[in-house]
């Protein structure tokens, strides 16, 4: 069965671009999402995601609240749109080739264009993969070898620094016995910034960060990661059907799931599979 864009689309939440950070950090905790389509006049013009807002409250040294920041600072433009027809798999080596996490879907031939804004996310694609692709992989297949991990007791400065420089969205939380003992996302730091508007992160000419010490880095050093890190961690082995992790995303609403080599769930990490892992799978598939 071919699947098309039209297949996966939903009608977008959106927000004025005129609407400060404020307003969109309420929205993204509101609904749970991640990313909110910024409209003017009833069209699509840019998008803000969680990880632009943090990237942006991470970098910009000033002293404004958020409710004082234009949201239209932290958005990222232009869009991707396509054919409410093309091949989802060709959607999908779009957002991978230009490594976007949605697409905008154009209005079909009889529709009103500019009435109502759709779009589709790589999560519509992991659940359109987990429902229709089992047997297809496995999660050694495609899961990511290299982990990025964290000690408990590290700072939530420290998790901030690594989500930024290595451009993720998670870290695994371990301890001694390298046993996964939590998960911290970049979502689970939207609240911080509830508490502090900016830390500039400045890079010299030798290439080293030199963290100018506001109210971020403040908070940020003050709080440790058990503080924040959700727990209980679900896994799944490498050997696992790649369509079980998709599932497991779909159903938890999370964007990656440490993978193990053992019997033991919690020991012997050996990578872990993502959301951008299942897009890869779903561009390579011949179904």
């Amino acid at each position: 069965m071919v699947f098309t864009a039209k297949d996966v689309c939903n009608k977008a939440i959106t927000i004025e671009a005129t609407k400060m950070m404020s307003d969109v950090r309420e929205i993204m905790l509101k609904y749970n999402i991640s990313r909110i389509i910024i409209e003017n006049n009833q069209k699509p013009v840019g998008m803000v995601t969680e990880k632009g807002i943090s990237r942006y409250l991470y970098k910009e040294n000033n002293d404004k609240s958020l409710d004082e920041i234009v949201i239209s600072k932290a958005m990222r433009a232009p869009l991707i749109s396509v054919p409410y027809d093309k091949d989802i798999r060709e959607c999908a080596k779009l957002m991978r080739d230009n490594e976007i996490s949605s697409l905008i879907v154009e209005a079909e031939e009889d529709g009103k264009q500019g009435e109502r804004i759709f779009l589709f996310t790589k999560s519509d694609l992991v659940k359109l993969y987990a429902e229709n692709y089992k047997g297809k992989y496995k999660v050694d297949d495609y899961m990511t070898k290299q982990v990025f991990t964290i000690s408990p007791s590290n700072s939530l400065h420290t998790v901030m620094k690594i989500l930024i420089k290595e451009r993720i969205s998670r870290v695994i939380v371990t301890n001694r016995d390298n046993e996964i003992i939590g998960v911290v996302t970049a979502k689970d730091l939207m609240p911080i910034t509830a508490f502090a508007e900016s830390d500039g992160l400045q890079i010299n000419e030798k290439g080293k960060e030199e963290i100018e010490k506001t109210n971020l880095a403040s908070i940020g050093h003050a709080m440790i990661v058990r503080d924040i890190m959700k727990k209980p961690v679900i896994t799944v082995k490498s050997t696992d059907d790649l369509a079980k992790a998709a599932q497991i995303m779909t159903d938890k609403m999370i964007s990656g799931v440490p993978v193990t080599n053992s019997n033991n769930d919690n020991k012997d990490l050996a990578g872990i599979i993502t959301k951008t892992d299942i897009v890869n799978a779903l561009v390579e598939s011949n179904y």
